[in-house]
């Protein structure tokens, strides 16, 4: 134990460290190993301590090696059960095996009470570095060789040289992935030193969201070294009170970040949008119907901020058909009439057009004030629509990306309402914004968001939900076939075709080539299908691959009524409004997610006829089950994001989510709001010197400044 003491002592008299400490003071890393911690994002001894072991290793309690023949395991030969031993070396042996001819490299170990071979294959530097009298910790499978019980391929830890002493065998050993150079272990070595020379930090949560939980360095020793008594099934969920510490933590700074955004919003002066009699009858004219309660109280909210001297941040969202697009027109409006302009910002093409033909419509014959801009116009007809945009002739625009372009000026720029924000990246958002003189923000989303997670996923807007559909919207029967009951799918489509109705094909795949692992009626399959079931039937096909203006003309055609079938991907799946279509077939069902199932579905129930969504699919689970259980888009969504996760829920890294260690945002949605109202109540009183340094030092890790 002498040698093990020793450089426990040389630790125990290096200098403490704060967690903000840059991680290049710990020893062993060289320029290879800091390159790779920095491109990990690992800054500091916090950073560090923050990527928690991807799993534990539960070694159980020390086996002496005299009982181990005791358990039975001369009788089982291949029997796998993991045990943990310590003794010391007692011989080495290095020799080649007769058949591969691999090193082999045999190790007898002792403690005092038996004997046990550990072996090794082609690690032959084992023989060199292991000497007789070391002590070893040895975890692995017991399997019967030639000579009796071994373990082979075991996990060891080095307990130094000499006599048995005491110290603490830990029951958890810690997983850590691999960065570049640093292996698994290396990492490992790192966290202990940091956490021996950590300094616990001052206390900076609020006293109602720490309370029975660890301080911060305590939680993170907890769960780097966990306490033989440890609960396994909680440390592998990430539930115990440590992690509770942590997520709480994240969440906190993550809400302290939201809000000061949001004071700071609040105290800049926005641009007064005049409202009189004459403005309220001349919104009226634009209306084909009544507004519901909800839309009436969404808009009188739009309307408050606008007239109310603060730039207005809101989000606007609500269930599929609830009417979030006459909301928005009517805020544009109101904008427009005024003698400003309003911009929509739509993330596809389709979708652009779909906005801007039923903008006309309501316009009727004002419609020429509307300005449609795409990026594959015509150079002629793009330079008109950017001169109409900087002259002011066009008050109403709508457009993609092509908004964002260098060349684009808009005369008075008021309002800007954004389509389904998180499929835009913040730097574009912003390049936005810089075009008008601080403009009024309204953001709607055709996904339902859990309020929780609108928080993260929005930021500091203010929202407004559309609780319940239009009067006319006919209750859509859902149902789900197999294969072998798909032809009742075909016989229901032939059946609304008879009756004058039109009907959407939804396919998951391009072509066979999309989907390697996984076999699947690819559209061009499915087409084939359709044209022998429904001989001589005006059929439309479009997908992502068409050329924009080829996909518009096959669109048109179908809304025209003069193709019956559409068969599509889900390039459909928001803004194609055809109150004809009454019912919807979706191949391989199980491909998409909740979310995007209940979005097509919204596609049909669009006029007075009964309508159906009928899903194909061999997979019968509890997901496509919510689908037929219930119509209401908050109760799926926040099923599709119980199972999949916010990352998958809005699509990889585009959503611009903070990027947690600990937190889990549908885990920890109550953590959140307790986290976001501790945070109000905080900056209400002063944030503290600790709480001021703490929000700096996370302010780049949870990405506070790209929270919009």
């Amino acid at each position: 134990m002498p040698a093990r003491a020793d450089r426990l002592e040389v630790v125990v008299t290096l200098a403490p460290l704060l967690l903000s400490t840059q991680a290049t003071v710990l020893r062993g890393l060289g320029p290879a190993r800091a390159a790779a911690l920095q491109e990990a994002g690992i800054a500091t001894l916090h950073d560090l301590l923050m990527q928690l072991p991807y799993r534990y290793v539960d070694r159980g309690a020390l086996v002496p090696m005299g009982a181990l023949e005791m358990r039975g395991f001369q009788r089982a030969p291949e029997a796998r059960e993991l045990t943990t031993v310590l003794g010391h070396v007692v011989e080495v042996r290095q020799s080649t095996t007769h058949v591969q001819r691999m090193a082999l490299t045999e190790v007898l170990l002792g403690d005092g009470t038996g004997t046990l071979r550990l072996v090794f294959f082609n690690q032959p530097y084992l023989g060199r570095s292991l000497k007789p009298g070391d002590r070893l910790l040895a975890f692995g499978p017991l399997v019967m060789g030639r000579h009796g019980l071994e373990m082979r391929g075991p996990q060891l830890e080095g307990m130094g040289r000499g006599a048995e002493g005491t110290e603490w065998v830990h029951r958890f050993l810690p997983l850590y992935r691999k960065l570049g150079p640093l292996t698994g272990r290396v990492r490992q070595k790192l966290v202990e030193e940091a956490l021996q020379r950590a300094h616990p930090p001052e206390e900076w949560l609020p006293v109602e969201l720490c309370r029975q939980l660890p301080d911060s360095l305590t939680a993170l020793r907890l769960l780097h070294q966990p306490p033989d008594e440890s609960d396994a099934r909680l440390l592998e969920t990430r539930d115990t009170l440590a992690h509770h510490r942590l997520a709480t933590e994240e969440l906190f700074a993550f809400a302290l970040g939201v809000e000061l955004r949001r004071a700071v919003r609040l105290k800049r002066k926005g641009m007064i949008v005049p409202t009189s009699e004459a403005l309220r009858e001349r919104l009226k004219s634009f209306l084909p119907f009544h507004l519901t309660e909800a839309q009436r109280r969404a808009f009188k909210e739009i309307v408050d901020d606008l007239t109310g001297g603060r730039v207005m941040h809101r989000l606007l969202q609500g269930d599929v058909g609830s009417g979030k697009t006459l909301v928005a027109f009517l805020a544009m409006a109101m904008v427009a009439e005024t003698g400003g302009q309003g911009a929509l910002l739509v993330p596809t093409e389709v979708l652009a057009r779909q906005h801007a033909l039923n903008f006309g419509r309501l316009l009727g014959e004002e419609s020429r004030a509307m300005q449609l801009l795409l990026g594959p116009m015509k150079a002629a007809e793009k330079r008109e629509a950017v001169a109409r945009i900087a002259s002011g002739e066009a008050r109403y625009i709508v457009g993609t990306h092509a908004l964002f372009q260098e060349e684009v000026r808009f005369h008075d720029l008021r309002l800007v309402v954004v389509d389904e924000q998180h499929r835009f990246g913040v730097k574009q958002r912003e390049a936005l914004k810089q075009k008008g003189l601080d403009p009024h923000w309204l953001v709607m989303s055709a996904t339902p968001i859990p309020r929780s997670l609108a928080l993260a996923l929005f930021g500091d807007l203010d929202q407004s939900v559309l609780d319940e559909l239009p009067p006319g919207r006919q209750p859509i029967t859902t149902r789900r076939l197999d294969g072998h009951s798909a032809e009742r799918a075909w016989d229901l489509v032939e059946k609304e075709f008879r009756a004058g109705r039109q009907a959407f094909v939804v396919s998951p795949a391009i072509d066979p080539t999309d989907e390697a692992k996984v076999k699947l009626r690819d559209i061009q399959a499915m087409e084939h299908l359709l044209r022998a079931r429904f001989p001589g039937l005006d059929l439309e096909v479009v997908h992502g691959r068409l050329r924009p203006d080829d996909m518009a003309a096959r669109m048109s055609r179908f809304v025209a009524g003069e193709a019956k079938l559409l068969l599509a991907t889900t390039v459909i799946e928001v803004g194609v409004d055809v109150p004809n279509a009454t019912v919807m077939v979706v191949d391989h069902a199980e491909r998409f997610g909740l979310s995007q199932l209940h979005q097509l579905r919204g596609r049909v129930g669009r006029g007075a006829h009964r309508s159906f969504f009928v899903m194909l699919s061999d997979q019968e689970s509890e997901r496509l089950q919510a689908l037929v259980d219930t119509q209401d888009g908050f109760r799926i969504a926040q099923k599709d994001l119980d199972i999949r996760g916010p990352g998958e829920f809005f699509g990889t890294r585009q959503a611009g989510l903070p990027q947690f260690q600990v937190a889990d945002l549908v885990r920890d949605r109550e953590r959140l709001q307790a986290c976001r109202a501790a945070a109000v109540r905080t900056l209400a009183l002063g944030l503290s010197d600790a709480q001021q340094d703490w929000l700096r030092r996370v302010q780049a890790r949870l990405k506070l400044a790209d929270v919009s």
